[in-house]
């Protein structure tokens, strides 16, 4: 894992985290435990104070940020904005600014009343998030993840899978094959027979973004599929390493 940018200027494919309340915390929490570069704005100079002993880059912005703010937090390299203040009109000014800088930003928005959504959703919101049906965990999954909560929503199960797969020591993992990798061309049924038991593929996305859900044993793997697998992560990892494949987590392009 890579050490966490400490300078502004050095952000790159990062997440602008606004608002660091109760939700913000937790989010930054998780962030932080992902590895996953952010940067903290808030106009509370004590919410900030709290963020910087906790070791996180922050910014200090206005209670509703206009573009200098966002620029300046390099909404224009960034792959995610959350924008979790306990104001909804502010978090729907905020949405309507980001998308406006970047159209293919990817933002979370918090909305407390769930009449907020809609408003939320026409200024450009990718997702909306309801505190009171949504955890921290789960957001970072919709960062770290897009493929499997993409894959869990079509099929309908908008559960707590993943944090009770979580609990159990076992996650749903998302990996894609460089074109040059020495899994390229490999049934599935050969890919988990070297596996021995590692890691189960439940879904397969291809570079068409075509999301391929019933598999059989003789289905083979193309450059640039992406797998979404179940088993422990160190396993999943040893098993890519073992065979020659460079493990590659990624949110929105990038590598991490």
């Amino acid at each position: 894992m890579e050490t966490l940018p400490a300078d502004l200027a050095e952000l790159n494919n990062h997440v602008i985290l606004c608002g660091f309340g109760y939700l913000g915390r937790s989010l930054a929490e998780q962030l932080a435990q992902a590895q996953i570069p952010f940067v903290v704005i808030d106009a509370s100079v004590e919410n900030l104070e709290i963020a910087a002993e906790m070791g996180f880059l922050t910014y200090v912005g206005d209670d509703v940020m206009d573009e200098t703010e966002l620029l300046a937090v390099g909404v224009n390299r960034a792959t995610t904005l959350a924008t979790v203040l306990p104001n909804d009109a502010s978090n729907v000014f905020i949405t309507l600014t980001a998308r406006g800088l970047s159209p293919q930003l990817q933002i979370l928005a918090r909305g407390d009343l769930p009449e907020t959504e809609a408003k939320l959703r026409l200024a450009g919101a990718d997702h909306v998030i309801l505190p009171a049906t949504i955890s921290a965990h789960r957001m970072v999954q919709l960062i770290t993840r897009p493929t499997i909560l993409n894959f869990l929503e079509a099929r309908a199960e908008r559960s707590h899978l993943i944090e009770l797969l979580t609990q159990l020591e076992v996650e749903i993992e998302e990996f894609t094959l460089p074109p040059d990798s020495p899994l390229v061309g490999l049934a599935l049924e050969d890919l988990e027979a070297k596996a021995k038991g590692m890691m189960l593929v439940i879904a397969l996305r291809h570079r068409n973004d075509e999301m391929q859900t019933h598999l059989k044993p003789d289905d083979r793997l193309g450059p640039e599929d992406t797998l979404i697998t179940v088993g422990r992560k160190e396993e999943i990892r040893l098993f890519l390493q073992q065979n020659a494949y460079r493990y590659q987590m990624r949110y929105r392009g990038r590598k991490i």
